[in-house]
Parts: structure tokens; sequence; C-alpha cells
């Protein structure tokens, strides 16, 4: 059946959480009202068929109605792979490398299976993504968050989680270094709104006192990030997102993700998995202050929860050197881990031992060079526009979790996968618990924000 208005009232009263399914896709119209339900297919004309409680057939959405679907969450997010494939046209792909040869590369995507790509058909490799260090995992019990008086205020800790009772403040001091991951989950109560402030770089200071630190705010306006700062402008807003309010998240929590380059005044905020872009501290002083604030504004009878904070070490050099601008892009260009480069032409990679080895043919060497793969971190293909496919009726990008964004025309959904059709990848069947959310392509850019690099000087063609 094709949805009616008063169909999309009662939907849109569902996605606000005062009914519908517990565990389900929520669908974003244009103009920002909400749907829930389980999405089943989009075909070739754009239209969208949805599962839905309110009705015993399911609903259907015209193309062009629908902006984005986040689906459903599907419990603890797994390390992603150590690399990444970023494709001729820009999407990217998280997967383990096996081999290169007989100008393919052959992958094996957690999500999408074993894959073999023609070399034309990639741009990048990125290798050696570490498993980032933990500083922090928790919270464990009350007594290792506290404020200045002594024990944490207004919070109790139940289910590996702090919750509040009214008004609640909570701080605790870590090692942060210069560039650190915070994460959390924020929970709250069906028909009730959440009033969260998260405090981070904060040198843990009376709040009267003006001080260099940041700070999250979520709740009923929306999510907001500003910065506080010891002299000049006291509050200034450096992200402001109002369409992500309480009520797009049908299941009443949030997980957020922020990255913090306090060496380049950067920061880079996701929410459940998904990149909400990147953003300059506007403010050349840093915070240097080390610790993270809990506080909780709603009154008592409003219960709220934090839980699955996380604190790691965090590495971003890699961004600048895939956006940065190549010099010669006929011929390939390997990076290896202390910055430097080799040009000429990738022949192989195969594994050797237990290892894998780059077989390269550089521009200033004779003979055929064999270097560990671990060597290096980042290899550009020579680009071939030509070989690139055709992008019209591919309107719709899949957010992949790792970083993933594979942009398609049509999707079949079944309990576990999603079958669909990529311009360089071909038919695809991806396993359903691996997709973030789906976007419409001129609802949103394809790849994650990205800030501008610094200005780099001039590369050499090779070492």
């Amino acid at each position: 059946m094709w949805i009616s208005n008063t169909m999309l009232r009662l939907s849109v009263l569902c996605g606000c959480g005062l009914s519908g399914p517990l565990n389900a896709d929520n669908i974003t119209l244009g103009g920002g009202s909400q749907l829930t339900g389980s999405v089943r297919s989009i075909n070739e004309a754009g239209v969208m068929e949805l599962a839905s409680d309110l009705t015993p057939e399911p609903i259907l959405l015209k193309k062009g109605t629908v902006d984005k679907v986040t689906f459903s969450s599907q419990g603890a997010v797994p390390n992603p792979p150590a690399s990444c494939v970023e494709l001729a046209n820009g999407d990217l792909l998280p997967v383990t490398l096996e081999a290169f040869n007989d100008g393919k590369l052959t992958v094996v995507s957690p999500e999408a299976g074993r894959l073999e790509i023609p070399r034309e058909s990639v741009k990048s490799l990125q290798l050696g993504i570490l498993k980032r260090t933990l500083i922090y995992a928790g919270p464990n019990n009350l007594a290792e968050w506290s404020t200045k008086e002594g024990e944490a205020k207004n919070w109790i800790f139940e289910r590996n989680s702090l919750i509040s009772n009214g008004q609640a403040t909570a701080s605790k001091n870590l090692p942060l270094p210069q560039q650190f991951i915070l994460r959390f989950t924020l929970r709250w109560q069906a028909r009730q709104m959440p009033n969260f402030q998260i405090f981070f770089a904060d040198p843990l200071k009376a709040k009267d006192n003006p001080s260099d630190r940041y700070y999250l705010q979520f709740g009923g306006a929306g999510l907001e990030i500003k910065r506080e700062s010891a002299s000049g402008n006291r509050y200034i807003t450096i992200v402001r997102l109002d369409k992500r309010k309480p009520d797009m998240y049908p299941e009443h929590q949030l997980q957020v993700e922020l990255r913090v380059n306090r060496r380049d005044t950067r920061l880079h905020l996701l929410l459940n998995g998904e990149s909400e872009g990147k953003f300059r501290d506007p403010v050349r002083v840093v915070p240097d202050g080390s610790g993270i604030t809990l506080v909780c504004n709603s009154p008592s009878g409003n219960p709220q929860e934090i839980s699955d904070i996380e604190v790691l070490e965090y590495d971003d050099s890699r961004d600048d050197t895939l956006a940065e601008k190549r010099d010669d892009l006929k011929t390939d260009s390997l990076i290896t881990r202390k910055n430097d480069r080799w040009s000429g032409h990738l022949m192989e990679i195969r594994k050797t031992d237990d290892a894998q080895v780059f077989i390269f043919k550089s521009d200033f060497k004779k003979d055929m060079l064999e270097i560990p793969a671990t060597d290096f971190s980042t290899v550009f293909f020579a680009e071939k526009g030509a070989a690139i496919a055709e992008q019209a009726g591919h309107s719709l990008v899949l957010r992949i979790r790792g970083g993933g964004a594979l942009r398609v025309s049509s999707c079949q959904f079944s309990d576990d996968t999603v079958s669909a059709v990529h311009p360089l990848l071909g038919k695809l069947k991806i396993l359903r618990q691996g997709i973030l959310a789906m976007e419409r392509m001129d609802a949103k850019s394809v790849a994650p924000e990205r800030t501008d690099p610094k200005p780099k000087p001039k590369i050499p063609p090779g070492p």
C-alpha cells in the first residue's frame, strides 16, 4: 500500500518512541519526518518497501521520499580489518589483504566476502591500520568517578553503567594524549527527554571558573559540541546538529565517538558508528586538560544512563596522506611508515613464509624490489579515468562498519543479507548487520567529510 498522510502521522509517533517495535530500522524522510519499521527492498525505480506494525501490508515509499535509513543496532561493534581499499570512484571498503597478481587485487571484507578487484578500479590501499591502545574502559565502579568535593554526585552504578538520579555530575582524570578517542553510549527512558553534557580535555576546574575545554550536549534541541575558552568569548559553538534529536533514535540510545586531535585542533564526530563530519577548533589556545566530566541536567524521576565508556590512543595522520595531492597520476606510489615515497609500478603482492611481500619496479632502480608489506602504510595506484564505471543511476550510499561507503542503485533485503549491484564490484551480497545506514546521494556526500590538509612540500618522485 502507498503511505497516506494519516499513516505518516502515526508512523512519526512511532518514530518518536510512543509505540512501535523495539528493534526497528529508522527512516528519515525529506523534511525530517521519521518512520520506523523493517526495510525489505528498494527497486530500480527507487521505491522502498517497508514492513510496519501499523499495517498488515507493506508500506511503499516513492522515490525521493526517503533521505536516510539507519538500521537497528546489532550489538557490539567488532574491530575493523587492518586495511582499507579506496575504489576509483571514491568508495571505501575495510578489508583484509590477500594478494595482488594478474592485475587483480584480492581482498576479504567481513561484510561482503572475498572480492577480486581489477587494478584500474582501485585508487588506493591503506595498510596496517593498527588496533588502538586502550587507555580506559568502564565504568567499573562508582568509586573511580568523583567530583572535587569527593564522591560522584547523584549517580548510582548498576549493570556496568552510571545511572543518574536527578541532576548528577562525576569526573575522572586520565592520561589523555594529544590525540585520543572518547566513546560512550547514552540511554534514556521512553517518553522522557534526555539532557546530557559530556566535558572532555577538561582541566577539572569549577564550572564557574572559565577554562579551556570542550563539551558535547545532547537533548531536546539536538546535539551540539561547544568550546569553552578561558579568555575572549567564553563559549563558541563548533558544530550544531539540530536534526539529531532524541526522537530520531527509537531505541532510546545513542553511541557517540569523538576523535580529538589537539595537535592540529581538529575534532571528528561519529554517531552510531557513522561520521557526522570533521570540525576545526577556532581557538588558538589548545585545551590541555586530561579530565572527563559527565553531567546530567534532568530532574529526578527521569533516570538517564551512560555506559561503554572507552578512551583510546589515536593517530589521524593517514587522513592527511589520503587527502594529499599527487604530482604524477600515471605511476603507482608507495608510502612507507616513515613517510618515504617510492614511485614506479606495483607488480605483485604475494605471501612468503607467513609474510606478505611487495614486488615493485621502481623508476629509480634497475632490479625488482621485494619489500615486506609491513614497511608500507599506503599504496596509490595509477589512475585511469576512462576505466571508472558510469555512476548514473547509482543513487544510494550504503554505510559499512569501519568507515566504509558503497554506492549502489537498488537493494534487496533478507533477514541476514542485502543484495546490491555496485558499479565497480558488480553483484554483492552484504551482511545486513554490517550496514549502519543507507542514504540518498543527493542527501549527503559519499565519503566522510575531511578537513583540508595542511600545506605539504612538493613530493620528490622517489628515494
